[in-house]
């Protein structure tokens, strides 16, 4: 499963560095896809969705860059994210990959993990 996973970020991260209209840019996968479910994974993108979770205080971003939402806790900064983070926005965000609730997530650690390119 998570070989598959892998497998889906790397065609993702190839499909978006290919098919990017800002050249020299080399997107997503950056970090080490080593099967580690502790490597930390980079992955660029467009906002989607920017939700706060209905208890605690998170965040939950959707990139058109990938189908695995990022996960960002109040620990990290949520809050203060959440004002700053918009829909059509572009981000860089950079975490671990876990799972909740059966599904993987891109969780995020620090705010100093996401970094807004644009938006």
């Amino acid at each position: 499963m998570v070989i598959l996973l892998f497998m889906a970020l790397g065609s993702l991260a190839a499909a978006f560095w290919a098919f990017s209209p800002e050249e020299g840019n080399a997107p997503g996968g950056s970090a080490s896809l080593d099967g580690s479910r502790s490597s930390l994974i980079t992955l660029e993108g467009r906002i989607i969705s920017a939700e706060n979770t209905r208890t605690g205080g998170n965040l939950i971003l959707k990139l058109d860059s990938t189908a695995m939402p990022v996960f960002i806790p109040a620990s990290a900064g949520a809050k203060e994210l959440s004002a700053r983070l918009r829909t059509g926005g572009r981000v860089r965000v950079t975490g671990t990959i876990t799972s909740y609730q059966g599904e993987d997530e891109l969780k995020v650690s620090r705010k100093a993990d996401i970094l807004l390119l644009e938006g």
